[in-house]
């Protein structure tokens, strides 16, 4: 059972389980790019129309290797704003440009859908940069369309999410429940009675609920695997040292910034791009902050 991510066909085990795009039940990702930094592709791959799978090829990974080091430094979160990662890849197959490097689903299986060599079209950022350096995640993750008078893309009169003698419990619909029936899908925190989170990002109020407990011990398994894979994705979120809070607004020096970061960080519309809020008013970022400083630099 595969428990490595790649990048220029360079392996790291994380130590949980990884599903490949090239196995049963993976994903391919549909949309690669070339980066534009990196020489050991055609350059015809750079932003141009998707084309067939065998032209995807990595002509000297060693060296490629050593270019995508220096390249990438960013590490982007994401909700998926779907119930899972299936029915995100069904959205990506439906796109002329959209992937990501990684689908995190609700039970906390990660897939991989390409070698981290490539670009996937996720977040460009407010300087249009932004795939360049990153590789990126999404996040089986309703966001605002867990409360029914809210839902925009998947209308529902009832909440999706129920209160329950566990928790608060997500209703999948028949078609999406791809997982084990004895999962449930429960929120790993709950906020007060109403249990949904509610803050505001980029000027957006989202109210959502939080990702499962499944997702948050993956996630930062996976963090620590890009780091040994990418260092210069550090173990670091954006924290303001003077209040000790994590921002959730995008930041003044984004494109610098070495680690992990949100959408949200690096995109709020004001170069006329989408503004984005994920990973949403639920993400804990405390946690992934306590589990990195455990790590001795």
């Amino acid at each position: 059972m595969n428990q490595n991510i790649i990048a220029c066909e360079k392996k790291v085990d994380i130590g949980t389980r990884v599903v490949l795009w090239n196995e049963k039940g993976g994903f391919a990702c549909p949309n690669r790019r070339g980066r534009k930094a990196l020489s050991q592709h055609s350059s015809v791959l750079n932003d141009a129309p998707t084309q067939k799978s065998s032209n995807y090829k990595i002509k000297n990974p060693q060296t490629a290797y050593r270019e995508l080091i220096k390249t990438v430094h960013q590490f982007i979160l994401h909700y998926d704003v779907c119930y899972t990662s299936s029915h995100c890849h069904q959205l990506m197959l439906a796109s002329s440009f959209k992937g990501s490097h990684f689908y995190l689903d609700l039970d906390g299986t990660l897939y991989q859908t390409c070698d981290l060599y490539w670009k996937t079209n996720t977040a460009p950022a407010d300087d249009k940069k932004g795939n360049e350096r990153a590789v990126h995640v999404e996040i089986a993750n309703l966001s605002w369309e867990a409360l029914a008078k809210q839902a925009e893309y998947f209308p529902s009169k009832k909440d999706k999410y129920k209160k329950t003698g566990k928790g608060w419990k997500l209703s999948l619909p028949g078609e999406y429940k791809t997982m084990s029936n004895s999962f449930s899908a429960i929120p790993s925190r709950a906020y007060g009675e109403r249990g949904y989170f509610s803050k505001k990002i980029n000027g957006k109020v989202v109210r959502m609920w939080d990702f499962t407990e499944q997702q948050y011990e993956t996630l930062i398994k996976l963090s620590f695997g890009l780091n040994q894979l990418l260092p210069a994705i550090k173990l670091k979120v954006p924290l303001d040292k003077n209040t000790g809070q994590h921002p959730l607004d995008r930041l003044k020096n984004f494109s610098r910034f070495t680690g992990i970061l949100g959408h949200c960080h690096v995109q709020n519309g004001s170069t006329g791009l989408e503004c984005k809020y994920d990973p949403g008013s639920a993400f804990n970022w405390a946690r992934l902050h306590k589990a990195f400083k455990k790590v001795k630099p």
